[in-house]
């Protein structure tokens, strides 16, 4: 369960059209004290894995995700915070994932990662809107800053996802969420596959070479290909926790994963992001960047099946919204438009036309519509006609 680093990111933001970052300086202190607990871990136990310099960097006291970094003040946009269109589309996803649960009173929606809770809270928007069935909300978030934000509205707020109780009708849904989760690196030599850790080098952290441990080495055997010298991958340590977890509490129900991947490895090197910006350096400053790689969807789906999941489908975003219907939006949308024009409202029409434009980005095969979207369920569930079935082969 390895996944190899080619050249070049893939995680493409797209930046809002208006953007409060947090201040330089707060980003300076933020890094500081994380630096401090990073080279306190080192200082203990030696040259510590990149899952935990990941864990502490992104997600311990002052880590990056220790307020929300994504929204209109952040640091980038996902596809929630684009248009409202994206979670008008994904409802229908659910509610046709609840006709296929057998039409439940009640639909527990389990959103993993759910940071400022702008999808949750569009999500509970269309559904009081339109008279929809009860809902039971749980939002499970790591980062305190967003789980104050979360509190404010009509959801259950948790911490781990094991915390979440669930019935026997669950929708699962985690948007770039897995790419984000501490992984392992590791390294190909003439002796063979070593592991990369991270130890303190003076003013900076450098990355230092280690046998790997016994864990790293079964999943490395999993894998697939060998490592070339000087060949890196990544090891998913996190994500298959993830899936392990998703195993257990998920008795009946769908999860629908979102992210940034592909079917064969991981999908773009190891990098960070900050202010709309690709950040190689990753090691230089630890708390003021993300730290992500695309998720090895092949070792997702294994796990998922070894867990006793089925895979029923995988499909990029570009394909499942326009599946759910984002042609038909986007031309009552046109037609608007031009009916606004027609009626000498100029301004309105502008505000159309901006939103349309907006709204393009989510299928935008180069950008956020290059997203994968992989549904895994329990055994008795069948699988929705909006994302493709596994016969048809792989997504590029």
């Amino acid at each position: 369960m390895v996944g190899i680093l080619p050249g070049g990111g893939d995680r493409p933001r797209s930046p809002p059209a208006e953007t409060v970052l947090v201040p330089a300086d707060t980003l300076v202190m933020m890094s500081a004290e994380v630096e401090t607990r990073i080279r306190h871990a080192i200082e203990e136990r030696g040259p510590i894995s990149f899952s935990e310099f990941m864990d502490l960097a992104l997600y311990g006291p002052g880590g990056f995700y220790d307020r929300p970094p994504v929204g209109r003040t952040g640091h980038f946009l996902t596809s929630p915070h684009v248009h409202p269109v994206f979670a008008e589309l994904l409802l229908r996803a659910v509610l046709d994932l609840r006709e296929r649960l057998g039409r439940p009173e009640s639909l527990s929606i389990v959103e993993v990662g759910a940071g400022d809770g702008t999808l949750a809270a569009d999500l509970l928007r269309l559904v009081d809107g339109r008279g929809g069935p009860a809902v039971d909300y749980i939002a499970v978030e790591r980062s305190a800053g967003a789980r104050a934000s979360l509190a404010q509205l009509p959801v259950r707020v948790v911490e781990d996802l094991g915390d979440a109780v669930h019935t026997d009708a669950t929708v699962v849904i985690a948007n770039e969420l897995m790419d984000n989760l501490p992984f392992r690196k590791i390294r190909g030599t003439r002796d063979g596959v070593v592991e990369i850790r991270i130890d303190a080098g003076g003013k900076r952290f450098v990355e230092v070479d280690v046998p790997c441990d016994a864990t790293i080495a079964e999943l490395v055997a999993e894998g697939g290909p060998s490592l070339a010298p000087g060949q890196e991958a990544i090891v998913p340590t996190g994500a298959l926790r993830f899936v392990d977890e998703l195993a257990v509490i998920l008795r009946r129900g769908y999860a629908l994963l979102i992210d940034y991947g592909s079917p064969g490895g991981s999908s773009g090197e190891v990098h960070g992001y900050r202010d709309h910006r690709v950040v190689a350096d990753v090691l230089r400053d630890p708390g003021s960047t993300d730290i992500t790689a695309g998720v090895d969807l092949e070792a997702i789906v294994r796990r998922s099946e070894a867990r006793s999941l089925r895979t029923l489908g995988l499909t990029s975003q570009c394909d499942a919204l326009r599946a759910l219907g984002f042609a038909e939006w986007n031309a009552t949308q046109r037609a608007r438009q031009a009916e606004l024009l027609t009626g000498d409202a100029g301004g309105r029409a502008a505000r159309v036309w901006e939103g349309r434009s907006r709204a393009s980005l989510l299928v935008d095969p180069t950008g956020l519509g290059k997203l994968k979207w992989l549904l895994v369920a329990t055994e008795d569930l069948s699988p929705p006609d909006w994302i493709r079935p596994p016969a048809e082969g792989p997504i590029d």
